[in-house]
């Protein structure tokens, strides 16, 4: 199974090719420097026999002037010509110059296997793609030890890693023995990036049985990260026992670029970028071109992030020359999507002007609030999809989104340094390589900072009798299970709708306007507080309901089955006060990751866009 985007070897300034250019280019200076000083040393040489009327042959004079290089011929009677005193001392230095750079070639890699060896508590990055190579120079630069493997022993990358400080086992990650070499069993992470996902994978379970079986003298918990570029791989993996039962020694979580992508580009471009209140009659309208493995991602977050205030469900329009198969094979999935977004696929390309006109026509549409997204891999196809579509929006406030797999080049004409260059407000590039596979990207710290709070103030409001049933649950973040973490990131990524609905906004501290401190009926209303439990609901309804929960009149776990997943009405008091906490608990998760919530004025939709997004809540049930 191969990774929908691949990982490319060329690229910029920090790209392998690039490395590797700088070590030929130290030989090419040393080649260059050396000729020139022997060149420096013959003319000398010349001048120095010529003052003490000595007369030489061309080749003797050569030969002299060559053995500067071995300090065997500088030792001359003064006068000494400036050239040839130059010589003489920078032939030395050109020598030992040569010397050094040869015995660490030669002795690179035992170097480096002596610094493996006494690692431990370090960073184990397994795969030097280009995503690989980055995340080990964040590492590595952030003051971590990292240790890296790859495969193939002509990568460039080994060498712009061994540059960067990085030692590299060559072989196979998906070898224990190879893993043994890294000291993965006593790593404090293991990040597996290969190129493919079931290489990935294979790599969490070796690391496990590692751990499982190494000295009881290494302490310290395993964390290991996994790539994983398939959707539906990674729904799948989630029941895995290695990542559904972690403990103290050994922790394992997945990451998908496309997923983290997903979720920032909403964090920070809304749907709801005008804010739907209660009584808008507006459907908020996504409009995908393209539906590979980012559309999808982006049509699923619409969807656990899609339940507004107005209660409609999102619209969304998914544009594909083969949409037939892409809508076969997405309600195959996620047939649970029918039933919570407005679908509609549409066979065309973006070129076409009928299919341009039809997404005029929705941007124009008064009865929605619209976003087009770009989802195409190629650059310049995306960027001249996007001038195209653009051309078609010059009346209108459409959101328009454009994936960009390089933040040089190409997504330089969309976005600079100071914002848009020449472009419409509204329009922006996502899904750069750089900042969709960081240290941040991978880790999720500044993504989970709410989802953590959220998820320890669900366990701290339990009834002791609920938290003494051993229910998974209620184990702490780092122990829980990966589909409850992301049922609380969910929660986290869907605070700001929240907040827009009932006129509210996330401010840093100090800023001017009406702060609300606490979510009580006194502060906000009973109709607001209601509301926003409601909307809390419907957005865990829209998350079990995509990872293939249905209703049952017991709960059942192993069967994925719960007596919560009905309308609002419906619910019992027992899950509404669930949803109740997590609403009430909103003010003070913000506060803890340094915001706070601001009333907004009625008639400033415009600050409420441009105010901070908190990211990062638990499901209530």
């Amino acid at each position: 199974m191969t990774l929908a985007i691949t990982d490319k070897e060329r690229g910029g300034p920090g790209s392998p090719d690039a490395a590797d250019l700088d070590g030929r280019r130290d030989w090419w200076v040393i080649l260059g420097v050396g000729l020139g000083t022997l060149a420096l040393g013959w003319f000398g040489f010349f001048r120095y026999y010529a003052l003490h009327g000595e007369t030489h042959t061309f080749l003797h004079t050569l030969y002299v002037s060559l053995q500067l290089f071995t300090i065997e011929s500088g030792a001359v009677a003064p006068p000494v010509p400036l050239a040839l005193n130059i010589a003489r001392f920078v032939a030395p230095v050109i020598s030992a110059w040569a010397i050094v750079r040869t015995v660490l070639l030669i002795l690179g890699d035992r170097v480096s296997a002596i610094r493996i060896s006494r690692s431990s508590g370090h960073v184990v990055v397994c795969g030097l793609g280009r995503r690989g190579l980055q995340l080990a120079r964040e590492f590595r630069e952030s003051g971590r030890r990292v240790v890296a493997v790859e495969q193939e022993a002509d990568n460039a990358s080994i060498r712009a890693s061994r540059g960067a400080g990085v030692p590299v086992v060559v072989g196979n990650a998906a070898d224990s023995w190879v893993l043994k070499r890294a000291h993965a069993e006593r790593a404090e992470r293991v990040i597996a990036v290969c190129g493919d996902d079931g290489t990935n994978v294979d790599i969490a379970v070796l690391v496990y049985g590692l751990v499982r079986s190494r000295s009881p003298r290494i302490r310290g918990t395993v964390h290991c990260s996994v790539q994983v570029g398939d959707l539906r791989l990674a729904t799948l993996l989630e029941r895995h026992r290695i990542l559904a039962e972690g403990d103290e020694e050994f922790e394992a979580s997945i990451f998908n670029t496309y997923h983290s992508t997903a979720r920032m580009l909403f964090r920070d471009h809304p749907l709801d970028y005008d804010p739907i209140r209660p009584d808008d009659p507006r459907t908020v309208h996504l409009v995908l071109v393209g539906l590979g493995q980012m559309g999808k991602s982006l049509a699923l977050q619409a969807a656990r992030t899609g339940c507004f205030a107005n209660e409609k469900r999102i619209r969304i329009t998914a544009i594909d020359r083969a949409a037939v198969l892409r809508e076969r094979q997405f309600l195959d999935e996620y047939p649970a999507m029918s039933s919570l977004a407005k679908l509609e696929f549409v066979k065309g390309d973006a070129e076409d002007p009928a299919v341009l006109n039809r997404i005029r026509e929705w941007a124009d549409d008064r009865e929605a609030l619209t976003t087009v997204a770009v989802c195409i891999d190629d650059d310049s196809q995306a960027l001249s999809c996007a001038l195209d579509v653009l051309s078609r929006l010059e009346t209108s406030r459409t959101q328009l989104l454009v994936r960009m797999s390089e933040d040089a080049g190409l997504a330089t004409l969309l976005e600079g340094e100071h914002g848009n260059r020449g472009w419409p407000s509204q329009v922006h590039a996502f899904g750069m390589v750089r900042a969709a596979c960081t240290c941040e990207a991978v880790l999720h710290e500044e993504l989970d900072e709410l989802a953590r709070l959220i998820h320890s103030h669900y366990v701290a409001t339990a009834s002791a009798a609920d938290r003494a049933t051993n229910d998974p649950k209620y184990r702490s973040w780092e122990r829980l299970d990966e589909a409850y973490r992301n049922s609380s990131r969910a929660s986290a990524d869907h605070i700001p709708v929240k907040l827009r609905a009932v006129g509210c906004r996330t401010g840093a501290a100090g800023e001017e306007g009406e702060r609300v401190s606490t979510f009580t009926e006194a502060t906000l209303g009973r109709d607001n507080v209601e509301l926003m439990c409601r909307m809390e609901h419907a957005r865990w309804c829209a998350e079990k309901r995509l990872a293939g929960w249905l209703y049952g009149e017991v709960d059942d776990p192993k069967r994925r089955r719960t007596r919560d997943l009905v309308e609002w009405e419906k619910l019992p008091d027992s899950a509404r006060d669930k949803d109740l906490r997590v609403v009430e608990g909103i003010p003070r998760f913000l506060e803890a990751v340094g915001l706070h919530v601001f009333r907004v004025e009625s008639g400033t939709d415009g600050e409420t866009r441009s105010s901070s997004q908190p990211r990062g809540p638990h499901e209530p049930d």
